[in-house]
């Protein structure tokens, strides 16, 4: 009886490759067509889930500046990249140092993610930084503010902000909260803005977010409107373009690669053509997501306009594999 249960777990053991992911058999989803209102001019951030097929909360873009990393250990902040915001480190010199924006250098996230460069480098705490806070929905300038972040512990972050001309000096301290990837900051209000769910409750964001290209001096950054994902709670995205969306299959899982990458779904689903001034499509690109729950779904974009052809409302085919 021994030598038959030691077979037995051996072979459960070997059932599974090194390489491949153990998938739970259940039956298939419904393919459901969903659309998505980012409005036409793009203001709203919309968060969905994929296990509810929904958008469960949206916000304005221009409600926030700030993101700041919300685990214990985190240490990490974003600035509001659907606004197109920049940051300027200034080094050397003092906080109240006069300012010409002129001379300023920029920097960005890194669309990626936060493990692939931050504008903010909180390793140096104390440095003054220059927020250029973007765009406003009208396209006029939202305007700058001068920060520094004083301190960071495994509870709070603590930062000064003022004008450039240093006027209205502010102290502020920020919570971390472990059941957010971020705690939000808004200079609108001068206070906490709640924007994102609890970690665990969606899966992607439909929202204008800043496209990186390292390699273009003239336009090394440009406002791009998609999809990111919630890449710090383990979704993770490949993409299919040999296969057609039908016959795509949870039998296929194995042979994809899959990527951690914040923007892997991104907006390259679309192509913009200048002369028509109008927007089309790829639906033979399709996304494999696994998401918070480890199930997976396959996800192909099939329309960006609403039925009164207004640009901003994506509409995508799903179903759970």
């Amino acid at each position: 009886m021994n030598r038959i249960n030691f077979i037995l777990i051996f072979f459960i053991f070997i059932g599974c490759e090194q390489n491949e992911i153990p998938i739970e058999k259940h039956p298939i989803g419904e393919i459901e067509t969903i659309q998505i209102n980012m409005e036409s001019n793009y203001s709203k951030q919309i968060f969905f889930s994929l296990n509810d097929k929904n958008g469960i909360i949206e916000n304005i873009k221009t409600e926030w500046d700030l993101g700041f990393e919300a685990s214990k250990n985190g240490n990490k902040i974003i600035i509001n990249s659907s606004t197109f915001s920049q940051i300027s480190i200034l080094e050397d010199g003092n906080f109240d140092d006069p300012i010409i924006i002129e001379d300023l250098i920029w920097q960005w996230d890194n669309p990626k993610g936060i493990e692939n460069g931050t504008a903010f480098n909180t390793n140096q705490i104390n440095s003054t930084y220059i927020l250029d806070r973007g765009y406003n929905i009208d396209g006029t300038k939202r305007g700058y503010r001068k920060i520094r972040i004083d301190s960071i512990n495994d509870n709070s972050y603590f930062f000064s902000y003022s004008n450039l001309d240093n006027t209205n000096l502010n102290n502020f301290e920020i919570n971390k909260d472990s059941l957010l990837n971020f705690q939000y900051f808004s200079f609108n209000t001068n206070n906490i803005a709640n924007i994102e769910p609890k970690k665990n409750n969606w899966d992607l964001v439909f929202t204008q977010y800043t496209h990186l290209y390292p390699n273009n001096i003239e336009t090394p950054a440009y406002l791009v409107t998609g999809v990111l994902t919630n890449y710090l709670n383990n979704v993770i995205v490949a993409i299919d373009s040999l296969n057609s969306f039908d016959s795509i299959s949870i039998d296929l899982i194995n042979s994809y690669n899959f990527s951690n990458f914040q923007d892997k779904i991104g907006y390259n689903w679309k192509f913009f053509n200048f002369d028509s001034q109008t927007y089309t499509v790829k639906p033979e690109i399709t996304y494999i997501i696994k998401d918070i729950s480890n199930r997976y779904y396959k996800l192909h974009f099939i329309d960006f306009y609403n039925d009164l052809g207004e640009k901003g409302y994506p509409k995508f085919e799903i179903q759970e594999l």
